[in-house]
């Protein structure tokens, strides 16, 4: 076997191509050649070294494949599904989740079904059909899948979401050595399309959708990770979802002296239930507030908090945040003069006895409202029969004045008052998981109108949560950054001679670098199905 050079000649020009081929005997028994294989137009010297390659493989009986033979047919997903998947195993979530399965002997492995499901939520959130559709055509690794088993995991996942959440609890503890002597606990709301279960009812919404019955969900963190939820009817008020909670971290999760933290309206009527807290206590209308945030808080760095009062074992730390209060400053002076200007113009329009219909007295009041809205307090407004008098009430404002950057937090921690500050800041965390659970999983809306199911749905999109701040963790990166970053990483369906091939495309620096902060082994080159 050789290789051989063929030149033609085409309007002056010579043209190089090479042919493997070999020495044969005609069937009369004349010496003759017979062309192997034919590589095409040779143009560089790179070109005939390949060629070179290509010779001693197939002297080697080794399969040689030609770039024009080889047809992409399919691409799937596969960056962040490996990685969730390695996480998924190390931290031992697939286990937990069958251990709560496995009394109920599902006919197919809704283990498997859940995590896609969860992944599903990383990629392209949306409908449990598109879900499915996903799953089936579009994702790495491939799995069967039947419309059915989608809707049957999120009835399992509800039915057994507190064996599960203990089982997810007691293997993060082990892994991550949670810190359990704070946790964070804060309550979001996410409306329904259509008529919604039974949990679906009106309430004070977050999602600013007065016009959708809703569900209320209540998350608990501990060291950015989500340990634990609980969904409640969309009429629930806050404070009422305290006690089971806290009946939770210390009945199921063994948690005993524990600094809880929440915003003011969890902790209503409910700090006789809890050992030691810290919360903020509202900035107006509070005797406590009125007499406390206008006190100075001694220092000079930008951020800084004081212990101001204490009573009842309850003590106070009053907090300033230097540029805030410059900005809430700049900010007050810019509303009180816009609402002046309104106010006057609305005066004016008020007494106006030319064209046109006039201004009642409730349609006054209702333009106020809505153009003012909290700045309301800022003014003294009369509406009579002889017209509209306002005037700018000095106490609001000086009150506001003195409040700018502040805000008050109650604790019954010994801790230091900086550290309380810190600590209640860190319960912006919770607030950038319903962040990420509505506008980045899309947790909203929620179509199914069974609690079972909203339920199983709702667990899903926690379980996504906790891929997703795993992921953060590990590699001190945005989520976003880390989905920017392995989305790229794709498999690619190869046909080769009616043979399918599995082979992932190159995986850039940025992205071996993301898998190693995981502990995630790169995936190989060629995939078996």
């Amino acid at each position: 076997m050789y290789l051989k050079k063929v030149t033609t000649t085409y309007k002056g020009k010579t043209r190089e191509y090479a042919q493997i081929v070999k020495s044969v005997r005609r069937e009369d028994g004349e010496p003759s050649i017979k062309v192997v294989k034919s590589l095409g137009r040779m143009k560089t010297e790179e070109d005939w070294e390949r060629a070179r390659k290509i010779k001693e493989a197939l002297e080697k009986d080794e399969e040689v494949v030609i770039l024009k033979d080889i047809n992409i047919t399919e691409q799937f997903e596969l960056g962040l599904s490996w990685a969730a998947e390695g996480l998924w195993d190390t931290y031992g979530i697939g286990k937990a989740l069958q251990k709560g399965f496995k009394t109920r002997n599902p006919q197919f492995n809704a283990e498997q079904i859940a995590f896609m499901l969860a992944v599903n939520r990383l990629y392209e959130p949306g409908s449990d059909l598109s879900s499915y559709h996903w799953i089936k055509n579009r994702v790495w690794p491939r799995i069967t899948v039947k419309k059915h088993w989608i809707y049957r995991t999120l009835d399992l996942l509800s039915e057994e979401k507190e064996q599960i959440e203990d089982e997810l609890f007691e293997t993060l503890k082990k892994h991550l050595d949670l810190d359990l002597s704070l946790v964070f606990y804060d309550l979001t709301s996410t409306y329904f399309e259509g008529k919604g279960p039974e949990l679906a009812e009106f309430g004070y919404s977050r999602d600013h959708r007065k016009d959708r019955k809703q569900l209320v969900l209540g998350v608990v963190l501990a060291d950015s990770i989500p340990i634990a939820h609980r969904v409640w009817p969309g009429n629930t008020h806050d404070s009422a979802t305290l006690e089971k909670t806290v009946q939770d971290l210390k009945e199921r999760f063994k948690i005993k002296d524990v600094v809880f933290v929440a915003d003011r309206g969890v902790f209503k009527g409910n700090l006789k239930n809890l050992d030691h807290y810290i919360g903020s206590v509202r900035r107006r209308k509070s005797h406590i507030s009125e007499r406390l945030l206008g006190k100075k808080v001694p220092g000079s760095e930008k951020k800084r908090a004081a212990e101001v009062h204490a009573e009842e074992g309850k003590r106070y730390i009053l907090c300033i945040d230097e540029d805030r209060r410059e900005q809430d400053l700049e900010g007050l002076e810019e509303t009180v003069e816009e609402c002046k200007l309104f106010l006057e113009d609305l005066k004016q329009r008020f007494t106006c006895t030319g064209r046109g219909r006039p201004l009642t007295e409730e349609g006054a009041w209702k333009r106020i409202h809505k153009k003012l809205g909290r700045s309301r307090r800022l003014f003294q407004i009369e509406i009579d029969a002889k017209g509209l008098a306002w005037e700018l009430d000095q106490k609001a404002l000086k009150y506001e004045r003195a409040i700018a950057g502040k805000f008050l937090l109650v604790t019954t921690t010994d801790l230091e008052p900086d550290i309380v500050m810190k600590e209640y800041k860190n319960l912006q965390d919770v607030e950038r998981c319903f962040n990420d659970l509505k506008n980045v999983l899309k947790l909203r809306p929620v179509y199914h109108q069974t609690d079972r199911r909203t339920k199983g749905h709702v667990f899903v999109c926690v379980l996504s949560l906790l891929l997703e701040k795993l992921m953060e963790k590990h590699t001190n990166k945005t989520f976003r950054e880390i989905k920017q970053t392995l989305s790229p990483l794709r498999v690619n369906r190869i046909d080769v001679y009616g043979e399918d091939i599995y082979k992932r495309n190159s995986i850039s620096s940025e992205a071996d670098e993301i898998l190693t902060a995981l502990g995630v082994e790169p995936p190989p080159k060629v995939l078996i199905v």
